[in-house]
């Protein structure tokens, strides 16, 4: 028989009952055979050499064209930028390079390595009169320069209104400062998305290359709009065909609609909420297809805007916010299940887990079913709130890579004892439930591999102990960012393992990431990465072909 390829090397399958092979025969686009491969004839072989290959990495919570638009964008995360100085420098640079009403675009910034936020006024010193915006690198909060907040009709600073689930910083006299917190950004956020397809083409092109030179060959974006952006990370999904059918977006996607387009059907008298046509969680093909309805219902912990029961450390009345109201989640989650989908909910706090439990177990509740509904980041956790989600079969998508980009300041945050119960992942495992990888890109960088280092070693930045009772093996951190993230989104018969059958997704290593020690883990990188047989990154790499 004639096939497309056969590709030898060292593979490491994730399949427990076949570990390891040596060679794995690949047509259209998936695995026909493994080790097993007499009377084959390939159009190609493909020689690894000693290198370890893993299955394909997927990151199950990866903002895909917001990690396009950083990769554009002044860079402000640390150590790029060190203080508030160096960050006004950057974006004078950046300004000096634009025409005249240009948008100045930065991301990353963190008060806690800074000191403190920028201000509009810094802002309106170094932009030479154009709009600016900077992003938080939670995501969560914004800072704009005052010719941004007249942009949106804004009479200066004073005239910006007050959003519900949201809060604008305002100085003594009433004028905002500059810094927007949750929703209170999204005016100023929709009008500096208005960018053309094909910007957004390129910033997922961007993306794209990062996450195959990552060995990302799997990617769930966790929020768009099919009809419109709601400001940046959330293009229409028509760009997402473009650049997957293009061939600019390269690895696998799965996206999540944010719930705010789904709607009742003129003829739906259930009270389901959906997309038109009946379109839910699992519309589309191998290689971009619709996964859970996302909501956000509280903040950052970075921020200090996620919704806890006890207030943050030396904030005696910030207890965070709920973005959506407890109630509103009680009649929102129930309608997306019963119209089919499975629904994300982004909830960092213990008091937004709470009410994301509760949502999920009044669904079940009415209208019982088989689903994998997620809680997303699900960071401050206590041990009751993990027996419930086992318990109600919800997946919590934690972010191994928080430990160190951020776990100094969330030890700052709600202090070292509630800090122990934050991006658990042995106690999640412990409790029976498939837990996936992902880094939040461009919250933090997308290498899955300081992921998966620290899942395994659990230190911050600062060499502190992070929970450690919470750490985990390499072949379990592998797990979840393989196999796991493709349970995650209803894949696993496709994805996360090298399997008979199974798309041909798979990464060889600069090293033998099963073997080296702990500490080095994080030194590892894709050489080559494959996706449905096909080299994408690193061909140069490959030992030999013929």
């Amino acid at each position: 028989m004639k096939i497309d390829s056969l590709w030898h090397g060292r593979f490491w399958t994730g399949d427990p009952a076949r570990p390891e092979a040596r060679t794995i025969a690949v047509h259209q686009g998936r695995i026909l055979a493994i080790d097993e491969v007499d009377g084959l004839e390939a159009r190609t072989e493909y020689d690894l050499g000693a290198a370890r290959v893993i299955p394909g990495l997927h990151d199950a919570h990866h903002h895909t064209m917001g990690t396009g638009e950083q990769l554009a964008n002044v860079d402000l995360r640390y150590p790029a930028v060190t203080s508030l100085d160096e960050l006004y420098e950057a974006l004078r640079r950046r300004a000096e390079s634009l025409p005249p009403g240009a948008w100045v675009r930065g991301s990353g910034y963190d008060q806690n390595r800074l000191g403190d936020h920028p201000t509009a006024e810094g802002l309106d010193a170094v932009t030479g009169g154009r709009p600016a915006i900077i992003e938080h690198v939670s995501h969560h909060m914004i800072v704009a320069n005052t010719r941004a907040f007249k942009l949106v009709g804004a009479a200066g600073r004073r005239g910006y209104p007050d959003v519900p689930g949201g809060r604008v910083i305002r100085d003594a006299e009433g004028r905002a400062e500059g810094l927007l917190q949750e929703s209170a950004g999204e005016l100023i956020q929709l009008e500096a998305a208005k960018v053309s397809p094909e910007e957004a083409i390129e910033s997922l092109r961007l993306a794209s290359d990062q996450s195959v030179g990552y060995g990302l060959t799997s990617l769930t974006e966790p929020g768009i709009l099919v009809g419109g952006a709601m400001g940046v990370n959330s293009p229409v999904l028509d760009v997402y065909q473009k650049a997957v059918e293009s061939n600019r977006m390269r690895p696998r996607m799965t996206v999540m609609p944010f719930h705010q387009i789904l709607h009742e059907l003129e003829l739906n008298s259930e009270g389901m909420r959906t997309l038109d046509l009946g379109v839910r969680t699992g519309f589309g093909d191998d290689r971009l297809r619709f996964g859970p309805v996302k909501i956000i219902s509280d903040g950052s912990l970075i921020g200090r805007s996620a919704a806890v029961h006890d207030c943050f450390c030396g904030e005696a009345d910030n207890r965070g916010i709920m973005v959506v109201d407890p109630e509103e989640l009680l009649d929102l989650v129930p309608a997306y299940h019963r119209a089919g989908w499975t629904v994300a909910t982004h909830a960092i706090g213990d008091r937004a887990i709470d009410h994301a439990l509760e949502a999920v177990a009044a669904a079940q509740s009415a209208q019982p079913r088989t689903v994998r509904h997620r809680i997303e980041h699900f960071a401050i956790a206590t041990d009751a709130q993990v027996a419930r989600a086992a318990e109600l079969g919800v997946i919590p998508v934690p972010q191994g890579v928080f430990i160190s980009e951020f776990g100094d300041g969330i030890i700052d945050a709600i202090g070292p004892e509630r800090a122990r119960g934050t991006y658990r992942m042995r106690s999640l495992l412990d409790a029976g439930i498939v837990v996936p990888g992902s880094t939040d890109s461009p919250v933090s960088d997308a290498n899955p591999f300081v992921s998966i280092h620290d899942l395994v070693n659990r230190k911050t930045s600062a060499g502190a102990d992070f929970a450690p009772e919470e750490k985990v093996t390499v072949a379990e951190a592998l797990r979840a960012y393989t196999y796991g993230s493709a349970y995650a989104v209803g894949r696993e018969e496709h994805l996360g393992t090298l399997e008979v059958g199974k798309l041909a997704d798979f990464v060889a290593l600069s090293q033998d990431i099963l073997a080296v020690e702990a500490s080095g883990i994080k030194d590892t990188q894709a050489a080559v990465t494959v996706i449905g047989g096909e080299p994408v990154f690193g061909e140069d790499a490959i030992a030999g072909v013929r």
